[in-house]
């Protein structure tokens, strides 16, 4: 699918040119222009990212802050949010062991009275979130004790089309999303014309990308009923979730 594509559908849906009939190189530079935008906005939008992506990177001994994004010490597209970290140990190289880390509000980040210590395995970590590159901050500093490298969940990035001719791939659904949805956009730049049934088709079809990309939760139950310690449920096997006490 190229960005063509979608856009040649999209004008069809609201008339803006006729069957067999291609889109003049002005109408083509707009319509990939509203295109790129309105992936970006899906960018922040959880249920339109098919997947959260696992990354690793090595922390260097004695350095706390590490910048995320391109030209960064993680060197990657900036992500648009981290779901939750994780410190890799390899105290055991050939079964290396991933531990949870808090992931610290600027508010806990302001209440750690010495942010310089250093440790064998950092247990916090506060993200600035800043653009375009984003501050990992790690505390306790590792100190090269045991080699251990950060682990990020991130948003994964939607692909932007990059001119009117490359070919792209998209998971089911999203070809008719991308068409409908560019299509209600584009109407109110080419005459106005929009079809009673296009923002439902529109609609409809990102609802249903939604539901695929739901993550599954676990149930929680709060401690006051159920006593001390975390108490997860899997709501497939109606059983205690693994690990939860």
């Amino acid at each position: 699918m190229t960005a063509l594509d979608v856009i040649t559908a999209a004008l069809l849906r609201i008339n803006a040119i006729a069957p067999g009939e291609n889109p003049t190189a002005a109408e083509g530079a707009t319509g990939l222009a509203t295109l790129n935008d309105m992936l970006d906005a899906w960018m922040i939008e959880r249920l339109m990212l098919w997947a959260i992506q696992r990354l690793v990177f090595p922390l260097t001994a004695g350095k706390q802050s590490y910048t995320v994004g391109p030209g960064g010490d993680f060197n990657i597209p900036r992500p648009v949010k981290i779901d939750r970290m994780g410190i890799l140990s390899f105290a055991n190289s050939a079964q290396p062991m991933e531990l949870p880390i808090v992931y610290l509000t600027v508010a806990d980040w302001n209440r750690v009275p010495v942010k310089n210590i250093q440790s064998s395995l950092p247990v916090e970590v506060w993200d600035d979130g800043d653009f375009p590159l984003r501050t990992m901050n790690f505390w306790a500093i590792p100190n090269g004790a045991i080699p251990v490298s950060a682990v990020l969940y991130v948003w994964a990035q939607l692909q932007q089309f990059v001119d009117l001719s490359t070919d792209y791939q998209f998971p089911p659904g999203y070809t008719e999303c991308l068409k409908y949805n560019l299509a209600y956009r584009l109407s109110a730049e080419f005459g106005g014309f929009m079809p009673p049934i296009l923002p439902g088709l529109a609609l409809e079809a990102k609802a249903r990308i939604k539901a695929l990309n739901t993550p599954l939760l676990d149930l929680r139950c709060d401690d006051a009923l159920v006593g001390t310690g975390k108490r997860q449920w899997n709501w497939l096997t109606d059983t205690p979730a693994a690990g939860s006490r």
